[in-house]
């Protein structure tokens, strides 16, 4: 699978629903890149890279994480430089690898969880789980060299620790899974996707970008979470 270039600075690697690997950002600037999202293994990471590769481009500097499930998480242990995800996202993950540690039960159990989970680790791809580097704590803005990223804190019905990743250069905005109801009920908290919707209204984006699916146009994602 290749990149898909979005826009002058912004690409995805694309969502594959078979094995639940969510859509992976690339952005590029003359200083550093940035990847949104570790994916689901060390083998997402690895076909993410062979891509980028492929376009002549450099290997991520960073990698932001949009929210702790591990479809967006689980490859952070493969990533090339620092990581950096919301404190909340480092609380579940420190805890979920301290059970798989104690309770190799927990491994089994992960594996067993769904066919797309046994089609990601087949052929004896480890499970390792990992925290960020780096706790972001409040929105930041990360100069990447005549573009930047702006990290920005999010409430969401899907989970406690949504970060949003915005390119104001490009006007792209990724949202992770931002706009789901609660795994695995999918309970739909109406509030906090008010509150959600509120914060992307108000961001200046073309483009958005979620974990499963073809890129939106602002005013469709607004039509689809409304």
């Amino acid at each position: 699978m290749k990149l898909q270039r979005i826009s002058e600075h912004v690409w995805i690697f694309p969502f594959n629903s078979s094995k639940d690997r969510p859509n992976l950002g690339y952005i590029c600037g003359a200083k550093m890149a940035l990847a949104v999202d570790a994916g689901h293994s060390s083998a997402h990471v690895e076909e993410f890279y062979d891509a980028v590769k492929a376009e002549g481009l450099p290997l991520p500097d960073i990698t932001v994480i949009t929210h702790w499930h591990w479809d967006h998480t689980y490859g952070m242990h493969a990533v090339n430089g620092k990581t950096m995800a919301r404190t909340e996202t480092n609380v579940k993950l420190a805890q979920i690898r301290r059970e798989m540690s104690r309770e190799p039960a927990k491994v089994r159990e992960f594996l067993n969880s769904d066919p797309t989970v046994r089609r990601e680790y087949a052929g004896g791809v480890p499970v390792i789980v990992v925290p960020a580097d780096e706790n972001i704590q409040e929105d930041r803005i990360i100069d990447l060299g005549g573009v930047t990223a702006e990290l920005i804190i999010a409430e969401s019905p899907h989970t406690d620790d949504a970060l949003l990743v915005y390119v104001p250069e490009d006007n792209v905005l990724f949202v992770g899974d931002a706009q789901l109801g609660e795994f695995p009920s999918w309970k739909m908290d109406w509030d906090k996707m008010a509150a959600f919707a509120k914060k992307v209204q108000r961001i200046d984006a073309g483009v958005i970008i979620d974990g499963h699916w073809k890129p939106y146009t602002k005013e469709e994602f607004l039509a689809e979470i409304g």
